[in-house]
């Protein structure tokens, strides 16, 4: 996430937004309480398991069915520092399959989520992050099971105990009318409604408002999106384009992301946009998304991604992920997402400006292909691989073109003196000068001290070794001084770890 305080094009699909809408159920089959949370303390009345029945007084077979209940998951959150509630550790998911309805003028989602997932550990009962959602059925393997609603969680009950090692599909039906808003880390997230449709901004919990998932870094998982908009309008995800079919319940969109993604990193818009196809000097496919009537504004910044491409490649490694794409949206500006394998941006952000920040922000995002979305952080406070990565890619690209140079920005930043830990910032600072800027001198720092050859040999392969997975700020230590051949306890302790960083660089 960025934030401020040779190609040929083939298109795919455009369309037009009409005021054409269908209906989206939102009633009934919730069960939850105002008071209830599904992560500690007493949970409210839940669904009943297949097979309970009752009589009436008179000894007549009842339509009611008193419930059984659900236990608390022992587990609490994955452990995260920042977010101790977040995620299930008993759990490893593989698969969502997100089949959802978007009624723009209710501005309401009709959805389904089947959940392919592992079990990692013995499961009575499980969680999965859900805020604000409906839900009206659950079930395993096709069977409808106990659930309950909670706060912040929907917590589920198989009918028998998953074992170590056992894989289940849990299908969740539910209804929701999300609104994006603001949380612990001072930027609001989760489904923004804008003039023409919506988008999504997840980082870091926002996806659990819309739609039930293990929300959380550590868990990666492949896509599939299937997504249906009112007559006229387009829906874009992530990965690649499947299928458009149109009927009389409006625009079916399919897309598929068959590589491991965090749940933070999705992509959703749904709008007035058109969808184009492209291919860099390199072979990498594009697929790009602009709202109708900008289609000329990727001309020029297609042609910057490419130079991006061909300039990051020497030092970071070959492009990580098996397509790229850039969503200029109606979302508001100062913004920019790294939405896995197609960078979301700010059309307030891209237009009438002088070149600096297209730059600036196209070179951020691209960078986080590698450093967040191919390798991604294990909790939230080793956010500074994400964003501490992306920034000295941003210096490195703005020196290439001759904005200044790396030793510049960094003394700079390192002359801000801004308080604050890089390696251990508190929820409110994920996004603060010290994870970006901050960060960015202590990796200018740790070139300096262990030298450009040995430096760049980390950056490349800390992406090789580790690819798809979810890894730590500690991983990252050990992996550089397995790397060098250096003892960098010290030098980390200096300037990651304290508070204030040393008066200049080694």
């Amino acid at each position: 996430m960025h934030r401020r305080n040779g190609y040929a094009r083939r298109t795919v699909a455009m369309v037009c937004a009409v005021a054409v809408v269908a209906g989206c159920s939102s009633d009934a089959g919730v069960r939850s309480g105002p008071s209830a949370d599904s992560r500690a303390g007493t949970l409210p009345t839940s669904t009943a398991a297949p097979g309970s029945s009752t009589t009436t007084p008179d000894g007549q077979p009842s339509t009611t069915v008193v419930p059984p209940t659900v236990p608390t998951p022992a587990a609490d959150g994955v452990g995260d520092e920042l977010f101790p509630s977040l995620g299930f550790t008993g759990i490893d998911v593989q698969h969502y399959d997100v089949v959802l309805s978007y009624d723009p003028s209710a501005d309401t989602i009709a959805g389904s989520v089947a959940i392919d997932l592992q079990a990692t550990a013995p499961l009575e009962v499980f969680s999965l992050d859900a805020v604000g959602l409906e839900v009206e059925r659950v079930s395993i393997d096709g069977t409808d099971v106990a659930f309950e609603v909670g706060r912040d969680a929907l917590v589920v009950q198989p009918i028998r105990p998953l074992n170590v090692g056992e894989s289940a599909q849990v299908e969740v039906l539910y209804n929701a009318a999300p609104n994006a808003g603001a949380g612990v880390v001072g930027i609001p997230n989760g489904w923004f409604h804008s003039t023409g449709g919506s988008y999504v901004l997840n980082e870091p919990d926002g996806a659990r408002t819309w739609m039930p998932c293990n929300d959380h870094p550590s868990d990666k998982a492949t896509f599939t999106f299937d997504l249906t908009v009112p007559a006229g309008m387009a829906a874009v995800a992530n990965g690649d384009f499947v299928s458009h079919d149109s009927s009389s319940a409006g625009e079916r969109w399919v897309w598929a992301e068959a590589e491991p993604m965090a749940t933070y990193l999705i992509l959703l818009l749904t709008g007035d946009y058109v969808v184009s196809e492209a291919t860099t000097s390199g072979g990498l496919p594009l697929i790009n998304v602009t709202l109708s009537g900008d289609e000329d504004l990727l001309d020029e910044y297609v042609r910057i991604t490419d130079e991006q491409l061909a300039f990051f490649e020497p030092f970071f490694g070959p492009y990580p992920l098996d397509r790229y794409g850039l969503a200029i949206t109606d979302s508001f500006g100062g913004l920019a997402m790294e939405t896995q394998g197609r960078s979301l941006f700010s059309r307030d952000d891209m237009v009438g400006q002088q070149g600096y920040i297209e730059h600036l922000l196209l070179a951020h995002e691209l960078a986080h292909q590698w450093y967040g979305n191919a390798v991604t952080p294990a909790r939230w406070i080793d956010i500074w691989l994400n964003e501490s990565f992306a920034t000295y890619a941003q210096w490195m690209w703005l020196e290439h073109v001759g904005f200044g140079t790396v030793d510049e920005f960094a003394l700079d930043a390192l002359r801000a003196r801004v308080l604050g830990a890089t390696g251990r910032p508190a929820a409110g600072d994920m996004f603060s000068f010290s994870t970006y800027d901050g960060g960015a001198t202590v990796l200018h720092a740790l070139r300096i001290t262990v030298g450009d050859d040995a430096f760049f040999e980390l950056l490349r392969g800390w992406v090789q070794d580790h690819i798809g997975q979810s890894k730590s700020t500690l991983d990252f230590i050990a992996f550089a001084q397995q790397v060098t051949g250096t003892d960098l306890a010290a030098f980390f302790d200096d300037w990651l770890f304290s508070e204030n960083k040393p008066d200049d660089f080694p």
